[in-house]
């Protein structure tokens, strides 16, 4: 009669309790975590489904971060909006006092340093930031959102469209500009042939522009010169040469100055015959604010008389910016009209509601990502979630397995002590 191998019994019961036991712990995996695959084994081709669908659920997250943080980036914008607004309501206040004649001088001075300090409050809401990301100048390296190819604006990429959307950073700068458009002047101003000097003094309605002088010097030659403020803009000798033919000396003598005790010389231009002259002359355009312009026929007086003139002008001027936000002026109130803080306050009401239009369509786009993920997380409960049912059933199949092994080798390891006390 054959020995009975109780060591190749014991190795297989063994090998199933061991089997048994790696099944059970991965059911208590499966249960734990509430997923049907954990990792590649379970399942390869899911496994790899669920990873792109993951990374896909991952990136729309950090979309919806993104324009989480847009969006309390455009409400802070907006509430920095809402102070400017509020600032310029009590200039305009100070505005409409300023101009009453109920007050003084010492009244309006008190206004206009209200209005300074004003302007100092509007100037720190420009260098505002939120996250370190400046709301209203150019764009910087924080990583808010991306750059635009405007430097005064930020975008944010929308939802799975791949648009973007501006966050505008220069509505509130706009907003504190105001164009001053100024009425041409023209004039016209003449003698019957005095020989003494002429001066028309002009009263600027602007800093710069373009002056069209006509000039005509009759028979006789005749000088004349534009002064914008200290500076010769102009200065040209019209008509015959000096001795009164088209012959002469290409020149002729004047006074130099009001005590007609020097004389210097200036060049005819030619030609050199009588006739209207017409110069067009560029004012304020290089710096020189002065307000006053001078226009001056014989200054000093001619040399010689029998001489007679007409002259005409005309001014255009250049449209003209005030920026509230100008950091090397001080604005007065008086250099201000009442309406032009009404134009600001429209300015800034675009300005708002087009951060509120965006901040609409933001939250749109957050809407529809978090639809789109919600849709994604329910295909991968579908797809990945486990039956806990039937993944409770399967532990308690595996459980009584390894009970029954567990008896089984408790029972083999006590026939063969039983058989090896027996046989010594």
């Amino acid at each position: 009669m054959e020995s009975f191998n109780f060591d190749n019994l014991s190795s297989s019961i063994n090998a199933q309790l061991n089997h048994g036991i790696q099944s059970a712990n991965k059911g208590n995996s499966h249960l734990q975590t509430g997923k049907r695959i954990n990792e590649a084994k379970d399942d390869v081709g899911a496994f790899s489904v669920n990873a792109n669908i993951n990374a896909e659920l991952k990136q729309k997250s950090q979309r919806v971060q993104n324009l989480q943080n847009s969006l309390s980036f455009l409400q802070v914008q907006d509430g920095a909006l809402k102070t400017a607004g509020n600032i310029i309501i009590r200039i305009s206040e100070l505005k409409t006092q300023f101009e009453a004649p109920t007050f003084n001088n010492s009244d309006r001075a008190i206004f206009d340093e209200e209005f300074k300090e004003l302007q100092i409050a509007l100037k720190k809401i420009r260098t505002n930031k939120f996250n370190g990301v400046s709301l209203f100048s150019t764009a910087n390296d924080k990583n808010l959102a991306e750059k635009s190819q405007n430097a005064n604006n930020l975008t944010a990429i929308a939802s799975q469209s791949d648009q973007t959307i501006v966050l505008n950073r220069a509505g509130f700068l706009g907003s504190m500009k105001i164009e001053q458009n100024f009425p041409a002047q023209a004039a016209t101003n003449a003698t019957g042939g005095a020989a003494g000097e002429s001066r028309t003094l002009i009263n600027l309605l602007g800093p710069s522009g373009t002056l069209t002088w006509k000039q005509n010097p009759y028979s006789v030659t005749d000088h004349f010169k534009a002064i914008h403020g200290s500076d010769v803009i102009h200065e040209a000798v019209y008509g015959r040469s000096d001795n009164g033919s088209a012959w002469g000396n290409p020149w002729v003598e004047l006074y130099d100055s009001a005590a007609q005790t020097g004389i210097r010389q200036l060049p005819v231009t030619l030609p050199a015959i009588s006739g209207e002259r017409v110069d067009v002359i560029d004012f304020g355009k290089t710096g020189n604010s002065s307000k006053t312009l001078e226009l001056i026929v014989n200054e000093f007086g001619q040399t010689s008389s029998g001489t007679g003139w007409k002259a005409s002008y005309e001014i255009e001027y250049d449209p003209y910016e005030q920026d509230l936000l100008d950091d090397s002026v001080v604005w007065s109130l008086k250099d201000f009209k009442a309406q032009d803080f009404d134009t600001c306050l429209a300015n800034l009401a675009s300005a708002r509601a087009e951060n509120g239009a965006t901040q609409q369509r933001i939250n749109g786009e957050i809407s529809e990502l978090q639809s789109s993920m919600l849709g994604i997380e329910k295909h991968m409960e579908r797809s990945d979630g486990l039956d806990i049912a039937r993944a409770v059933g399967e532990l308690n199949a595996v459980r009584t397995r390894l009970t029954m092994n567990a008896n089984l080798m408790k029972s083999a390891q006590e026939m063969e002590n039983k058989l090896f006390t027996d046989f010594l």
